[in-house]
């Protein structure tokens, strides 16, 4: 049982490894140069308003090398609504609505959040960005789909075993400067094993995390990447919300101060 939890644990080390070597931090490509004013005179901390107005935008971005396709508008959508909720109920945040640009072309020019607060009214713009690379590999899955006492892999199904490495990056941005006072990151993976010829099966295609959460079964091969894509994501973006709520208290301890996650 000890070696068991052994191998979990340094596997998970492993795969958070190859989230940070594979999926790297975009969000300063979104963000202007930092520069000494991070806020106007006279705006006061970002940690001293309670509660927080704010406009959520919501970027997918796959402009990097080994990047997975972006997720499908409604599941974007219905990703920002969980993020949105989670922010509301961990931070005393009240967002007025979530936006969901199109594709950005990063032309070194950042874009205008502070054209987005003057327009929407709110002091604060609070960007997500959600990115996540994907690898897949041919292997033998068990026949039973379990990943415990399933016998020789040789024996098993011929498959495939797709991993999705995501990491989801919040801003908070200065609706008059511009600049971020606020910014941190959580990083998640899953992992989707699927037959190599589609057959009536009722453990194939399944999406897997750790060790102690519970298989996820797609509706059908059609979903089944944009499932793990969707799982990888909500994880990631729990962790955000989570590093965020951690930065906000350390906040809150020293006001007027800008922090980093």
């Amino acid at each position: 049982m000890w070696r068991l939890m052994q191998v979990s644990f340094f596997f998970s080390l492993f795969l958070f490894g190859c989230s940070s070597e594979t999926t790297p931090k975009r969000l300063s490509l979104y963000l202007p140069a930092p520069s000494v004013a991070v806020q106007a005179p006279g705006h006061g901390s970002v940690f001293s308003r309670v509660p927080i107005q704010a406009v959520l935008v919501i970027l997918n971005d796959t402009g990097f090398q080994r990047s997975a396709p972006g997720l499908r508008t409604g599941t974007l959508q219905h990703l920002g609504e969980r993020l949105k909720g989670e922010l509301e109920t961990q931070l005393p945040l009240q967002i007025s609505s979530v936006i969901y640009p199109e594709p950005i072309a990063l032309n070194g020019s950042a874009p205008s959040f502070s054209a987005v607060a003057k327009e929407q009214g709110v002091p604060y713009i609070l960007v997500a960005v959600l990115s996540s690379s994907e690898v897949e590999v041919f292997e033998r899955l068990p026949l039973q789909g379990t990943q415990q006492g399933g016998g020789l892999r040789s024996m098993g199904l011929p498959g495939y075993r797709a991993e999705n490495y995501a990491r989801m990056e919040l801003a908070m941005v200065d609706g008059q400067t511009g600049q971020a006072v606020v910014t941190t990151d959580g990083q998640a993976w899953a992992v989707l094993e699927r037959l190599e010829v589609p057959l009536a099966s009722n453990v194939y295609p399944v999406v897997r995390r750790g060790q102690t959460q519970p298989p996820i079964y797609p509706n059908n091969e059609e979903d089944a990447y944009e499932t793990l894509r969707w799982v990888s994501g909500q994880d990631a973006l729990a962790q955000a919300v989570m590093h965020l709520e951690a930065v906000w208290r350390k906040g809150r301890a020293a006001p007027g101060e800008a922090a980093r996650g």
